[in-house]
């Protein structure tokens, strides 16, 4: 992989050393260029309204064939959104609730899902119960078991946690779900484009993500899978239900063509440069090597998940005596790195998402800045 050229691609890179692809990712020229081109055609007056709503209609039919082929589900089973926000709307305002149905969520839920959780147990009087993350899959499995009851119905988990980048074990806590009956609502958007996602091998219910982080396609794309045979419980928000027809009947607006057109570019873009496995490969390799400086540094803890199969390329980390805010601000004004405070629990520190286009430049000088501040605290 040929992270110059790659970095060449990116033009947003040249803005000091960017270690915030878990907010927003860099999108390569090929993307911006797709959807100028669209809107171009658009405002050119080259095409009738009706030439350019049949080309709108076209591309948004085409493209759920080929998100599916990239996280290994079938078309009938993608929706196409905006947010993680609006696929996790569609899946609770979708299915039927009883007062006391519990829905358990863990301690490091992005406000997004958290919210609507919460305004789950306000609407209808659902139960919402916390499990607490562990870097051993294990201990969390075992945790998730126990507070499990007959009023169960529904797991709301993160695949990677927005703060501290812990990756869930996926297929374990869907096969526990299905042998309770249970269904599983997954939010993807710090999961997709960091490692392989295969939705059917997963065995989840529903997944939702947006696009626009990992996966560097422009902002306002997504998608909500619905496993085919959730399709017949799920109904959807503004129109009769098909239990037989596609997930496209769960979306709420028209999507816009000319964003989908940038999410295919970006998906073409990271087929060309070797596919998932080859970009978590590269990522992983470097957020090891971070995790492994941040050690050497005294009066410096790396947050994040050790563990081979729970640690991702999101490295969080705390410098004693500082609050995450301090440590980002002082990161963000005195060096020009960008970056987040953590901030959903104790102790706060700073996210570092190492992308598999991060040089080894950005991670010398994130480096020596925090050798900095801690030898200050010290």
């Amino acid at each position: 992989m040929d992270i110059a050229q790659i970095r060449d691609q990116m033009p947003g890179l040249q803005f000091g050393v960017y270690l915030n692809t878990g907010g927003i990712g860099q999108s390569p020229v090929c993307v911006n260029k797709a959807m100028a081109e669209g809107y171009q055609q658009m405002l050119s007056g080259i095409m009738s309204p009706a030439d350019q709503y049949s080309a709108m209609e076209r591309a948004a039919s085409e493209m759920p064939a080929r998100i599916a082929g990239f996280f290994g589900a079938d078309a009938g089973e993608i929706a196409l959104t905006m947010s993680t926000g609006e696929g996790y709307g569609m899946v609770l305002g979708g299915l039927s609730w009883q007062p006391g149905d519990e829905v358990i969520i863990t301690n490091e839920e992005h406000p997004v899902p958290l919210q609507a959780a919460e305004g789950l147990a306000d609407r209808v009087g659902a139960v919402v119960k916390v499990v607490e993350i562990d870097q051993d899959k294990d201990v969390f499995l075992h945790r998730l078991e126990d507070i499990i009851t007959p009023r169960t119905r529904m797991f709301c988990f993160s695949h990677v946690t927005t703060d501290t980048g812990n990756r869930l074990p996926a297929r374990e806590i869907c096969a526990l779900a299905r042998s309770r009956g249970i269904l599983t609502l997954w939010d993807g958007c710090q999961a997709v484009g960091q490692f392989p996602v295969d939705l059917h091998d997963m065995g989840c219910d529903f997944y939702a993500t947006n696009c626009y982080k990992w996966m560097l396609a422009p902002m306002g794309t997504g998608f909500l899978y619905v496993r085919k045979d959730a399709q017949q419980v799920l109904k959807p928000l503004r129109r009769p239900h098909a239990p037989d027809g596609t997930a496209r009947q769960y979306e709420t607006g028209t999507p816009s063509s000319m964003l989908y057109q940038g999410l295919e570019a970006s998906l073409d873009f990271m087929d060309g440069i070797g596919g998932p496995q080859a970009i978590a490969e590269e990522a992983g390799r470097k957020a090891e090597s971070l995790r492994t400086r941040f050690d050497a540094i005294p009066g410096v803890r790396v947050i994040s998940s050790r563990c081979a199969d729970t640690r991702t390329g999101i490295v969080a980390f705390a410098v004693e005596g500082m609050e995450g805010n301090e440590v980002s601000e002082a990161l963000r004004n005195r060096w020009q790195i960008t970056q987040r405070a953590t901030y959903i629990n104790k102790p706060t520190g700073v996210r570092i998402s190492v992308a598999f286009y991060t040089s080894d430049v950005e991670l010398d000088t994130l480096v020596e800045a925090v050798t900095t501040l801690a030898g200050e605290m010290n």
